[in-house]
């Protein structure tokens, strides 16, 4: 059998797609592992989170929206900078379905990543509204 080396890109554009899966199924346990213990958020708009358990609570509160259906992120952009750390780049949306139809907000975001025994975990994010 044939042994597949995934690259540190390749790992995490598998890693994004499964995070927007967790928030696509309002899995809050799933949507925060793939976040550093220290992650902080720049959420567009508002204010910056500081730790996973900040991120928990702030997904507890968007899932329990009715109207809330996901976000999706986009790559655009995977940079290694090193082997333990790389940056991403991409285009995020939102969207609530609201009696006047589907609502969707979006953006530009990037985030670091950084490899650790728990494999590659976002280290932070920043979001901007478009």
């Amino acid at each position: 059998m044939i042994g597949v080396v995934m690259t540190g890109e390749t790992q995490i554009r598998a890693l994004r797609e499964q995070s927007n899966q967790a928030i696509a199924a309002h899995d809050v346990d799933r949507t925060v592992s793939f976040m550093a213990p220290d992650i902080a958020v720049g959420v567009a708009g508002g204010p910056t989170l500081h730790g996973r358990d900040a991120s928990r609570e702030a997904f507890v509160e968007q899932f329990a929206d009715k109207a809330f259906v996901t976000y999706v992120r986009t790559i655009e952009q995977v940079t290694m900078v090193d082997s333990m750390r790389a940056t991403e780049r991409g285009q995020w949306v939102g969207r609530w379905r609201l009696k006047a139809g589907m609502h969707e907000q979006g953006g530009s975001y990037v985030a670091e990543w950084r490899f650790s025994e728990m494999g590659w975990l976002i280290h932070s994010e920043t979001f901007i509204e478009a």
